[in-house]
């Protein structure tokens, strides 16, 4: 069986799951390719026999990048499909929001796989959460679900995936499934801070145009952000000349206030005695 894996990652979490799983895949003795978002194209949904989608949260969703790429696809016409994310400790939407595009394509969605992902949001609070993750032991659930999800369509079995996420099929409708619902990236314009220039650091290489997910920025001939940030920071974050800053003076305590230990305890997917920092 061939399958491609197609992802959007910003900090390298989401890519070393969909390479591990690749991985796996192989070894089971499938054929299995990644391809990242920025050079995906809808032919590669339509390749193979199962394809899967993944990318990292934001703001408890999946983020705008991915959720256009979802939308431009042809029908997919029965399909078989399964998705995977990174998190912190609130996926809210971001596995339904997969699952339900692809599903709206005419995809089969199999299952859902969600793995913990260190936070490199630069928020203060935010940034550094779940330190080290994914972790030996989320890689080694990432490589069993996928060997799970390819026998589960290799032998033409029917119906979810048993080891599947529920959260995959239908949003939870719970607290952080509502904070999806309300961040919409115009909001998150309102609430979060718009990166800024210290033009005597940039030295106007262009590598936050070319990484921008959205294509939002222009050079000129220093980085001008457009009006269609969705606030995801790959800027800021991976700047060579750290050139890009923000003041987290008045989002960070909106930030603590919704994503707090034990907000994410009661409404996200903390376990108990699970190291948040």
């Amino acid at each position: 069986m061939e399958v491609t894996l197609i992802y959007l990652s910003q900090s390298g979490n989401t890519r070393t799951v969909a390479e591990t799983m690749a991985t796996a895949l192989r070894d089971a003795g499938h054929g299995a390719r990644t391809v990242a978002l920025e050079v995906a194209t809808p032919r590669d949904a339509t390749a193979g026999e199962l394809v899967g989608v993944g990318c990292p949260c934001l703001a408890s969703q999946a983020p705008t990048p991915v959720k256009t790429f979802l939308r431009t696809l042809p029908p997919l016409g029965g399909r078989r499909a399964f998705v995977f994310a990174t998190s912190g400790a609130a996926p809210g939407r971001v596995l339904a929001d997969l699952s339900g595009l692809l599903r709206g394509k005419g995809a089969e969605v199999v299952g859902g796989f969600l793995a913990r992902g260190q936070d490199h949001h630069p928020a203060p609070y935010l940034n550094g959460l779940s330190p080290g993750r994914p972790d030996a032991d989320d890689l080694a659930a990432a490589r069993r679900f996928a060997v799970a999800v390819g026998e589960h369509v290799a032998t033409g079995r029917s119906g979810p995936l048993a080891e599947s996420r529920a959260d995959a099929f239908a949003p939870t409708e719970r607290f952080y499934d509502l904070v999806a619902r309300l961040s919409s990236d115009a909001v998150l314009r309102v609430v979060e801070p718009e990166p800024r220039l210290d033009a005597s650091r940039c030295d106007q290489c262009g590598w936050c145009a070319r990484v921008c997910p959205i294509g939002n920025i222009a050079l000129e001939p220093y980085p001008l952000l457009g009006a269609h940030c969705i606030r995801c920071y790959r800027c800021l974050n991976g700047c060579p000349k750290e050139a890009l800053d923000a003041s987290w003076r008045f989002a960070d305590p909106v930030i603590r206030l919704i994503y707090n230990r034990a907000f994410l305890r009661w409404f996200g997917d903390l376990r108990p005695g699970e190291r948040l920092r």
